[in-house]
């Protein structure tokens, strides 16, 4: 195709617009709330989906040492569970730190569980063990288990029930929230389609006389096809507009408490990724579903 060819065509499309300007409102406003629809369902379940496969990557398995481990036992046994496959980082905590985290709770809790250990320090030193992937904490916590080759490791506390709850639930978000992303843009296309099927359909007359007076279908359905496109690529980046003001205002939101869940959820999409990702969607929807709408009147 020439580019005056495309650009005519171009300008018919717009033409096309602008004379049949309440149809073509509505069409867009149509559109738009589709994918609004769409791509706020799509943000919501990436968020989920994000906050959940989130929460087993901050496990971490607990070794409690022995309380009469000299410090130097401790600093050969924490360089032995750095060189355990599997194993990111070793963080240890003190008997004192500790004693001071237990400080710390009773003031906020209003107890005295430190005041009746009467200048005692029973607790013993810890190891906070962090693994590559959640997947390798039962191979992580079985060596550490080893009492042959750590004998001074007191208790192994690795949680891996609620860790295999963790990751079932997040291959649960996932396939479901794949499942459904599927099912709501196959929904956003039909409806772009009956949308644009009625703007087609209000024009049948014009296509008919165009057809008589020897047009090429191309020549016809191009610019529908353009139409098609403006209305699926505006809805979108009017849609992601739509999208961010009401991720941006839930964020604002939800940081006003200082909860676990607010703390541990992990960045949200960029507004370039948003818009980008709803603009293309509409795009590909605008192409297909114009293309299966003007079908039927070209045949």
């Amino acid at each position: 195709m020439r580019w005056s060819s495309a650009v005519f065509l171009c300008e018919e499309a717009a033409k096309s617009i602008r004379r049949n300007g309440l149809m073509s409102l509505a069409a867009l406003s149509t559109v738009t709330i589709a994918l609004a629809v769409f791509g706020g369902s799509l943000f919501g379940l990436y968020r989920l989906h994000q906050f959940v496969a989130a929460q087993p990557t901050q496990f971490q398995i607990a070794v409690f040492l022995s309380v009469e481990l000299p410090r130097s036992g401790v600093a050969e046994i924490e360089r032995q569970v750095r060189g355990i496959p599997g194993v990111s980082d070793v963080s240890l905590v003190t008997k004192e730190a500790a004693l001071a985290e237990l400080c710390e709770q009773d003031r906020q809790r209003g107890t005295q569980v430190v005041a009746a250990l009467a200048g005692a320090n029973p607790l013993p030193d810890r190891l906070d063990v962090h693994v590559t992937a959640p997947e390798r904490s039962p191979e992580v916590a079985t060596a550490l288990k080893d009492r042959r080759r750590f004998p001074g490791i007191e208790c192994v506390r690795d949680e891996r029930d609620v860790l295999e709850t963790l990751l079932a639930t997040s291959r649960l978000v996932r396939n479901v929230g794949g499942t459904v992303a599927i099912l709501l843009f196959l929904a956003t296309g039909v409806v772009i389609q009956n949308t644009l099927r009625l703007t087609v359909l209000a024009r049948k007359n014009e296509i008919a006389v165009m057809r008589l007076v020897g047009a090429a279908p191309s020549f016809i359905r191009m610019p529908l096809i353009l139409e098609g496109v403006f209305y699926g690529v505006a809805g979108g980046i009017i849609a992601a507009a739509v999208v961010q003001f009401a991720a941006s205002q839930s964020s604002r939101y939800i940081g006003k408490f200082q909860t676990p869940i607010a703390q541990g959820l992990p960045p949200a999409p960029g507004v370039g990724t948003v818009f980008a990702l709803l603009a293309a969607s509409g795009l590909a929807l605008g192409i297909v579903t114009s293309v299966l709408s003007v079908r039927r009147f070209l045949k």
